[in-house]
């Protein structure tokens, strides 16, 4: 290809590598330009998350008492609520036309959800005796696997217009 040809686009819109690279990821923050319901799937995704942990919980209680099922829990937990934070970070109605304010706000909630996980994991392992790490690593674990199945089922092919 030519020198200069394909980059006009590029070089006219400075925000348009992040609003791909968020597509990529399946956030889908920027409205009108990915083909996720995200105010149905994100909301649907949680729930979806939380109802894997307490599944799962249920199926180890049952198979190896209570201290699994609650370290099962909790390392849902410690998957949900900071995806939740990020998720209520993303759906915050921004008025800003150049998406400035989204990638703002997509920056914070990213970190606030760092932060809130490594919070979570310190307070479960310092405080929560008796606690079953295996069981704290499979609740997370299948909690996170949740949003791989909502991006399968998220991509309806209809954007969000407002």
């Amino acid at each position: 290809m030519p020198p200069g040809r394909g980059t006009a686009a590029a070089v006219a819109d400075p925000t348009e590598p992040a609003r791909r690279s968020l597509a990529s990821i399946g956030l889908g923050v920027i409205r009108g330009h990915v083909s996720i319901a995200v105010e149905r799937v994100v909301p649907l995704t949680l729930l979806a998350q939380a109802g894997v942990s307490v599944v799962l919980a249920a199926v180890l209680w049952l198979s190896f008492g209570d201290t699994v099922a609650v370290s099962t829990l909790l390392g849902g937990a410690a998957a949900v609520v900071p995806n939740g934070f990020l998720a209520a970070r993303m759906l915050t109605p921004s008025r800003d036309p150049r998406g400035v304010a989204i990638m703002r706000a997509a920056w914070i909630g990213e970190v606030g959800k760092i932060l809130l996980t490594a919070l979570a994991f310190g307070v479960i392992f310092g405080f929560v005796r008796p606690l079953s790490p295996p069981g704290v690593f499979a609740g997370f674990i299948a909690a996170q696997l949740v949003v791989f199945g909502a991006l399968l089922v998220g991509d309806t092919g209809a954007t969000s217009k407002k």
